[in-house]
């Protein structure tokens, strides 16, 4: 099978990315005004909700993910991962029915007890609740056949539908809450309208491309041996998902239930912010993962190496000048994005411990790849319970006795220490000789180099309490583009590619 252009797809997943990122800057703030804000915390719980149900994936995603990857490597690989497709088809059925009525009988005690609401009704609550978990649950299959796509590197499709479905969920959404009705029962319905076309629409697309077996395999079947031979992978992704979403959504979690429905409104708009910071470098992760295991399985270890220093590198740069950027302005940024002076004046210094540990954690995340290349995880799995151990009671703590910007300091503390600590023991096992060589050359150098510029653009920073949104949103996409150029120079890899292009141009235009 011929391999798929690393280069279009890493920029397919920016393309696709910054297209869902740029529509959601558009269309939050519109659905705060048009919802209201304590409506729009609804919204928020719905994603709070989401990722605590992948709890009940198990690790089956991830591991298709890179099961067909593998597979690629491999002679008649693909007649052994069909018998594991449907085994896993199987099981998710059942784990969607177990979430769906799961959130269907607590619904009723989510609205009366946990969520501290003052304009909306229990029972308006307790029916979008339930209607969150049927989405759940049409999103778990979704997440199973994109996971399967990706592993095919097939990502030039995937973002393109991307694109399209994301369209209607936002701009479509957008378009009911304005000219039909804002109820946001009615809001969750159509959601709930779409996210069934997503999961066709994925699923179409993933058989489609699925290269056909030559053993013949029943359209429902279960095959206890494929499952058993990826089990202990599986359920060790599974496991130190489950502490991670543990680790990095307890405080949420907690926030939900003290924060009044309005204030986790404005604390929702903090996490979109963060997040988004994992979102930018998420298509350089999605495109080398797959490679990474690809190259492995062929025996290309040093070429895996290389690319996975080369991918820190951009990684570093992206994700450093955006947190730090966004840490520095976070107030003038978020009154530039939703209009509203009460969430950006809540919101500043939250926002800059949750932007600068996301900036951070990106970064961190590298050594979590180089696992999953190697099939091996049970390093992982160790690193994740002591983890677990150590962090989940002092960010509950924290939370529960700090509120939200305790949360946040605490989340940036974490961050970094389990960085410094945990990264050079897990290449002294899979990379030995190298961790110091990426620690300084492909990261330090470079968030120094942002942080210095940074810090000068702050220093330059003009008064703008008399500027428009649309002027002080500029002038922030100016400097950070600015922070983003000059950094740039500090990486290695990214002024070898400059080289070699204008040393072609020189070439192409002697010649």
């Amino acid at each position: 099978m011929k391999n798929p252009s690393l280069k279009r797809n890493a920029i397919a997943n920016y393309f696709g990315q910054a297209y869902v990122m740029l529509i959601g800057i558009i269309v939050t703030p519109l659905y705060l005004q048009h919802l209201g804000v304590e409506a729009y915390g609804l919204v928020g719980f719905f994603a709070l909700l989401q990722t605590w149900m992948n709890l009940l994936d198990i690790g089956l995603t991830p591991t298709l993910g890179r099961q067909i990857a593998h597979a690629r490597g491999k002679t008649k690989g693909f007649d052994e991962f069909r018998k594991l497709l449907k085994s896993f088809e199987i099981i998710f059925f059942g784990l969607a029915l177990i979430a769906i009525s799961g959130v269907y009988f607590a619904s009723t005690w989510l609205a009366n007890d946990w969520i501290n609401a003052e304009l909306l009704s229990t029972d308006v609550i307790a029916y979008c609740i339930k209607l969150m978990g049927v989405m759940i649950g049409l999103r778990w299959f979704s997440g199973l056949y994109r996971s399967g796509i990706n592993g095919l590197e097939d990502q030039v499709w995937l973002n393109i539908a991307n694109i399209l479905l994301m369209t209607l969920k936002f701009v479509g959404a957008l378009i009911l809450l304005i000219f039909i009705s804002n109820d946001i029962q009615h809001f969750f319905e159509y959601q709930l309208v779409i996210g069934s076309i997503e999961l066709v629409v994925v699923m179409m697309r993933f058989y489609t491309k699925l290269p056909i077996s030559k053993v013949p395999i029943h359209v429902i079947s279960f095959h206890w041996d494929s499952v058993k031979s990826v089990a202990p992978f599986a359920l060790g992704v599974a496991y130190t998902a489950g502490i991670w979403i543990f680790v990095s959504q307890v405080d949420k979690l907690i926030l939900s239930g003290v924060l009044t429905l309005a204030e986790f409104g404005y604390f929702s708009l903090v996490v979109i912010i963060a997040s988004a910071i994992n979102a930018i470098t998420g298509p350089i992760s999605n495109a080398i993962q797959p490679r990474m295991t690809y190259l492995l399985s062929g025996g290309s270890e040093v070429d895996m190496l290389v690319l996975y220093r080369n991918a820190t590198q951009l990684v570093t740069w992206v994700s450093m000048s955006v947190s730090i950027m966004v840490a520095f302005f976070a107030e003038p940024l978020i009154y530039a994005w939703t209009g509203n002076k009460e969430a950006a004046s809540w919101s500043k210094e939250i926002l800059f411990w949750f932007a600068l540990g996301n900036g951070i954690l990106a970064i961190i995340a590298f050594q979590y790849y180089l696992q999953i290349a190697h099939g091996k995880l049970k390093l992982h799995i160790l690193g994740a319970t002591l983890s677990a151990i150590v962090e989940v009671p002092i960010i509950v703590y924290a939370a529960l006795n700090y509120g939200a910007l305790g949360a946040g300091i605490t989340w940036f503390i974490l961050r970094v220490v389990w960085g410094l600590v945990w990264t050079p023991i897990v290449h002294h096992y899979f990379a030995p000789g190298l961790h110091w060589k990426w620690l300084f050359n492909d990261i330090l150098i470079i968030v120094l180099a942002v942080t210095l510029i940074a810090l000068l653009m702050q220093y330059l920073y003009p008064e703008t309490n008399n500027f428009s949104r649309p002027v002080i949103f500029l002038v922030l996409m100016i400097m950070g583009t600015i922070v983003m150029a000059v950094s740039s120079l500090s990486s290695s890899f990214i002024r070898g590619n400059v080289k070699n292009k204008i040393k072609r141009k020189r070439t192409k235009a002697m010649s």
